[in-house]
């Protein structure tokens, strides 16, 4: 009962604008007290306490335009090459197979990372140069979510260590963030598929390890690295994500259930909501703003 109590009075000192947009109709709870009650606790820590993991693709960016059509990812920058295969079906999966150096009865994880490393090394010998690339990336119509900048702009003013994990292609994100605010704050950390150019500007490889939806994680940065030593002692984490793989991109940080606060974006996507509410504390449907979110960090980092 006194537990109960205190949550309902932890809920209850949420300020009445951020309450305000916990109550739309488009945000959804799995357990409503539980996730205001963890919302005040991470306010109440501030900034100092606080650590950043989200997705890039469609969840700091839009996944819809105004008109409900569908906006582009990073990989989309080579057109249609990166469209993923369907792997269920068996003229795929004996196509792709030999891609891969399993059987024909390899799994799908195996299947996909092979499809994907050729799809990386075809780049490559395509003899892209970065002049193409930033032009390529220029036409490709990645737009972030209204209020991203300054939700990222926000956290890195605090000096919150932000890690953005992306299956897709880290010089894209930095080529977006760049165009759309700038440069890249300072304390934002783009981890993803990297291209490694030549003295001469010409696409020679994509750095390893290779990322994809189902291995993008903390667990891949080295133990030794000074992100993870700034990361370390900061207790409260906050992970955004627009797919339930998104939850294992903290897997490697080693925080508690109950000081992270986890949000996930559906895109309209509204038969997924129950599964999207076992795994997340917050659920935002259709909303193609990152306004929720953005004001939860102010909040946090403009407690004292």
């Amino acid at each position: 009962f006194r537990y109960h109590q205190a949550q309902m009075a932890a809920a209850a000192s949420l300020p009445d604008a951020l309450k305000s947009l916990l109550e739309r109709s488009d945000v959804h709870m799995s357990n409503r007290l539980q996730t205001l009650e963890k919302i005040a606790r991470l306010i109440d820590g501030g900034a100092e306490r606080l650590s950043v993991v989200s997705d890039f693709d469609h969840t700091l960016t839009r996944a819809i335009d105004d008109d409900g059509e569908p906006l582009a990812v990073t990989h989309n920058v080579f057109g249609d090459t990166f469209k993923l295969p369907d792997m269920k079906q068996k003229s795929t999966q004996k196509k792709y197979t030999a891609y891969s150096k399993e059987s024909a009865g390899s799994e799908r994880l195996a299947m996909l990372e092979a499809w994907w490393g050729k799809k990386h090394d075809d780049v490559v010998t395509g003899g892209l140069t970065r002049e193409q690339f930033n032009d390529l990336a220029a036409k490709t119509d990645i737009r972030l979510r209204d209020s991203s900048s300054d939700l990222l702009q926000s956290l890195s003013d605090a000096a919150v260590p932000t890690l953005l994990f992306s299956a897709g292609l880290s010089d894209a994100i930095s080529f977006v963030l760049t165009k759309q605010m700038d440069s890249v704050p300072e304390a934002v950390h783009i981890i993803g598929n990297a291209m490694e150019f030549d003295e001469n500007n010409k696409l020679v490889s994509f750095k390893t390890p290779l990322l994809h939806p189902f291995n993008k994680s903390a667990a891949i940065i080295d133990k030794a690295s000074p992100l993870l030593s700034s990361i370390s002692p900061r207790p409260h984490l906050l992970v955004l994500g627009d797919s339930m793989g998104d939850l294992t991109m903290e897997k490697g940080l080693d925080k508690d259930r109950q000081n992270t606060l986890r949000i996930g974006f559906l895109n309209g996507k509204l038969d997924d909501l129950k599964q999207f509410l076992a795994g997340f504390d917050i659920v935002i449907a259709s909303d193609q703003s990152i306004e929720l979110p953005t004001r939860i960090v102010k909040e946090i980092v403009g407690a004292k």
